[in-house]
């Protein structure tokens, strides 16, 4: 009987430590899947974080990219480059390629037929009104250079138009053969007469064409004219004849290719750039701005080809002459 007790309860205790086996490895089991669970929970709050740290850095971002471009709108070095550019265009040389460009010598394309003209676009866009001698030696004085008149109707200044004239007539002799030197290719200059006299001087050309505009009290005047010195000239008169013939080949065939009325060569001693030339020399007058019919003909581009081509054909003539 005790044997059969003592099995017993041998058997009761095994079923005991097999119970709290059983329980200790369930335990285990839930601690585990905790210790997972709570693994997995950390892993996505950590996520969770990253992704809104990556966005508040993305916003931030954004923001301060909104606030540079409200101090400095999108392109602004563009638009800085652009107009260092634009200021840059404004001195190159719109067509042809210079043979050289020095101080005191104009802007020089060379030569094909071996003829050199000097084209001076009259005026500039600010005057200078500091006194120089009127001649070589001369006590008396004029202003350096002035800026001109303006269109009556146009409202186009004088020296823009000379300048649009000047460069057209540029390209038009070189296509004819013709070696140019330019006065000037911009308008924001300060050459004064007896400078652009020196101009054509040092470059050594054949002939020196002035172009201007006039102007008048009364608008009903019209025509073109051409200005050269007198026979009696103390400081040119060698240069009389030739200037003479310059002019007068200038304004016959400038009036036979616009239809312009032909005023004349007016002759006198009063005008700087000519007493201070020392080669031919003429300037010619297009037409009168204070006339409405003139001035808006002169700004227009028809007619300003027409203006070129008269010239052109006038100083062929003056070269092919007997």
């Amino acid at each position: 009987m005790k044997t059969i007790l003592r099995k017993k309860c041998v058997g009761y205790r095994s079923l005991a430590l097999i119970f709290l086996l059983v329980f200790a490895l369930t335990l285990l089991a839930c601690g585990g899947n905790n210790s997972v669970r709570d693994g997995a929970a950390q892993s996505e709050s950590e996520k969770r974080d990253v992704k809104e740290q990556i966005e508040m850095t993305e916003k931030t971002s954004s923001e301060t990219e909104m606030i540079g471009t409200e101090s400095e709108p999108p392109g602004i070095e563009d638009i800085k480059d652009s107009e260092v550019e634009a200021a840059g265009e404004e001195t190159d040389l719109p067509v042809s390629k210079p043979l050289g460009q020095t101080e005191g010598t104009g802007i020089v394309y060379p030569s094909a037929n071996g003829h050199l003209v000097c084209i001076d676009a009259g005026h500039q866009q600010n005057g200078d009104s500091a006194p120089e001698p009127v001649a070589p030696g001369a006590s008396e004085t004029k202003a350096r250079v002035s800026s001109g008149t303006t269109g009556r109707t146009t409202g186009v200044p004088e020296y823009l138009l000379t300048l649009e004239v000047a460069l057209k007539l540029r390209d038009e002799l070189i296509a004819r053969g013709y070696g140019v030197v330019m006065t000037r290719e911009t308008n924001e200059v300060n050459i004064s007469n007896s400078e652009r006299a020196g101009i054509a001087r040092d470059a050594g050309v054949d002939s020196f064409v002035r172009l201007h505009a006039n102007g008048s009290e009364d608008t009903s005047v019209n025509g073109a004219m051409t200005i050269c010195q007198t026979a009696s000239n103390p400081y040119t008169a060698s240069l009389y004849a030739q200037s003479k013939s310059l002019s007068q080949n200038i304004l016959d065939s400038f009036c036979a290719a616009t239809g312009a009325k032909k005023q004349y060569v007016w002759e006198t001693d009063t005008m700087s750039g000519i007493n201070w030339s020392q080669v031919p020399v003429t300037i010619l007058e297009m037409g009168y701005m204070t006339n409405p019919t003139e001035d808006a003909n002169m700004s227009s581009a028809e007619y300003q080809d027409k203006m070129v081509q008269g010239i052109a054909n006038g100083i062929d003539a003056y070269y092919t002459q007997p």
